[in-house]
Formats: C-alpha cells, sequence, structure tokens
C-alpha cells in the first residue's frame, strides 16, 4: 500500500477536532473498504490460467492487503460462465458421492478467495475474469491511483461516521448526515465512471490449483 491513512488526516481532522489517529485509521479503513466494494475502482485481471483434470477448486492470487469482493465475470474456453452461490452445489452434487464431471458451465466463490467450477473438468480448459477488490481491515492504507483519484471521497466516508460516534467532542450528527450524503453520491459517481471506462485499471493476477497444497 502506497499511500497510508496518515495521508487522509488533512481532509479528516477538521472536522473532528480531537479525535486520535487509531480512531480515524479504524473509520478511514471502514470508508475504504464500503467505497471500493460499491465503486467497484479496485479491479484486477483474472488470467489466463488453466484447469486440471478433476480439479474444481482454484485459489485466486489476490493483491496483498486485499480481500476479494466479487468476481464481475468468469470466460472458460471463451464461454462466460454462470456465477452461482455456494449453496448451488450442496447437496445435490456432492452428497451422493463424486461430483459431476464434465465441461463448467458455472462458477462459485468459496472461503473469500477459491473459484469452484461445476461440473468438475475433466481436461484442460483456459479461463479469464475479472474481479472487484476492496482493503482488508487490517491494511494500512490504499493504493496510489486510489487515494489520488477518490481519497477526499473516502475521508468523506470517515468523517460520516466519525461525527456520528455519541457523546464526543467531535459529535455533530448534522455534518455526519452532510458528509454520508455526499459520500454515497460519490460512490455511485465513481462506479458510473468505471463502468463506461474503456482502459481498466487491472492487475494480472494467477491462480493456485487448490489440490497440489494437500
Amino acid at each position: 500500500m502506497a499511500k497510508k491513512w496518515e495521508y487522509f488526516y488533512p481532509y479528516v481532522q477538521p472536522y473532528v477536532p480531537g479525535c486520535p489517529e487509531m480512531v480515524m485509521d479504524a473509520h478511514l479503513q471502514e470508508a475504504a473498504s464500503v467505497f471500493c466494494a460499491r465503486s467497484e475502482v479496485w479491479r484486477i485481471s483474472i488470467g489466463p490460467e488453466f484447469t486440471s483434470n478433476n480439479v474444481a477448486d482454484y485459489e485466486i492470487d489476490l493483491t496483498r492487503n486485499s480481500v476479494l469482493e466479487n468476481i464481475l465475470f468468469l470466460r472458460l474456453d471463451g464461454r462466460e460462465m454462470e456465477h452461482v452461490s455456494d449453496r448451488h452445489f450442496a447437496p445435490a452434487v456432492y452428497a451422493a458421492g463424486d461430483p459431476v464431471k464434465g465441461m463448467p458451465v458455472r462458477f462459485s466463490v468459496i472461503e473469500d478467495s477459491i473459484v469452484r467450477m461445476y461440473p468438475t473438468p475433466t481436461k484442460k480448459h483456459t479461463f479469464v475474469g475479472e474481479a472487484v477488490l476492496k482493503p482488508k481491515l487490517s491494511a494500512t492504507g490504499v493504493e496510489d491511483f486510489i487515494f489520488e483519484s477518490h481519497g477526499r471521497s473516502i475521508a468523506l466516508g470517515a468523517v460520516a461516521r466519525i461525527t456520528e460516534i455519541p457523546n464526543k467532542e467531535w459529535s455533530n450528527l448534522e455534518v455526519s448526515m452532510k458528509h454520508s450524503m455526499e459520500f454515497e453520491r460519490r460512490m455511485c459517481a465513481a462506479k458510473g465512471r468505471e463502468t463506461r471506462r474503456v482502459n481498466l485499471k487491472v492487475a494480472p493476477v494467477g491462480f493456485t490449483d487448490v489440490s497440489r497444497r494437500r
């Protein structure tokens, strides 16, 4: 992470005099996580990667200090797969014993970082995709481009949360409501802008065949 939370302080401190830095950091992290999840501005490309015979699960190699929020699409041999809940696979698919095998047409995300394909592939296929990330709770900051393009928007979300804390010298429900509404507006605007863009800020990542870790 290139830009630590302290870079946001000039946009937060004037509204929350006396607020400890630890509290500002916690709410900046929360605001950054919500902003990235809702706006989908932090995206990574997946692959191209390859399936293995009789292996259904593939772990995404995520960017450091990030959490997978969503997979926007996953294409197998050029065909888009259907994104379903992990409940889709249980109990009918696995309870009877060996899983159904063949050309995968659906996928789900399990354990927040593993893609499970159904049916289980029986040969080599090529898959590519695109995913949305958000900062971990333990993250100490955000990527450069997020700060440069959306730093003030994230600060708005942090101010909204901090000023709604009751019985503090910085408590101010009017300021909280105003900043919360602007934070929501900017998240929507950022998502709309990202949807319209042709060249997304993406970085390639790979998958790890889960079976190799056993």
